[in-house]
């Protein structure tokens, strides 16, 4: 509760004053904008924002496709296999389109609660992306990929909503991975529902996809 306080605090002071005091993970309108652009991105320009994250989180299950980046994770330092990557989206200044995209950055445990981040290039390193996409590999055509990463930010923006105590409009109550910082509650604390889990029974809240293969395994490996 002390937490729900805290962000709904920055995210009424962001609202109500001109201090910048929201992470993007908490930023709705912000998400909502970073939907509406992957979803008017053309098949040119979404292949260039996503295709590099695509063939990533899809080459761990797909021989045919090669992963661009081979695990870049010391032999040693991780405590487990599970590895999530991430995707920056920066939008353009009058937050209509995607402007550019960052490389994959590779998050892994180098023990219980020690989260690092292994950075890949980032075109603006000294600003706070307007979104970031976090999945684990996942075994998905690449027909289906648009329809998956609309589904990943549905579960973002309701994310949103519930790490300020708020319950999200209805078409946000959905089940499925959102945001690293609310899957962390939910996975450490008992009070808070599994929204992350597609299989969870939680009233008012369903799961609408079907990309969930490979997801559990990788988390389930951390306990």
């Amino acid at each position: 509760m002390v937490r729900q306080a805290r962000d709904y605090a920055k995210w009424y002071v962001a609202q109500e004053t001109d201090h910048d005091t929201v992470p993007w993970y908490l930023d709705t309108a912000s998400l909502k904008a970073i939907r509406n652009a992957v979803g008017s991105c053309s098949d040119d320009a979404f292949e260039q924002h996503f295709g590099e994250y695509y063939r990533q989180l899809a080459g761990a299950y797909n021989d045919d496709i090669t992963q661009p980046h081979p695990d870049p994770v010391p032999a040693g330092a991780a405590m487990n296999e599970y590895r999530e990557h991430k995707l920056d989206i920066y939008l353009t200044e009058d937050r209509g389109e995607i402007d550019v995209t960052s490389g994959v950055h590779v998050m892994y445990y180098a023990g219980v609660n020690d989260e690092r981040l292994v950075r890949s290039d980032d075109p603006y390193p000294a600003r706070e992306p307007d979104g970031r996409l976090e999945h684990v590999v996942i075994d998905i055509d690449r027909d289906q990929f648009e329809t998956f990463l609309d589904y990943h930010l549905r579960c973002q923006i309701r994310d949103s909503y519930l790490a300020r105590g708020e319950e999200p409009p209805e078409q946000y109550r959905v089940l499925g991975p959102g945001t690293d910082y609310m899957m962390g509650r939910c996975m450490t604390r008992d009070c808070v529902p599994e929204y992350h889990n597609y299989n969870a029974t939680i009233e008012g809240y369903r799961a609408e996809d079907t990309f969930n293969a490979g997801v559990f395994g990788q988390l389930l490996s951390l306990f």
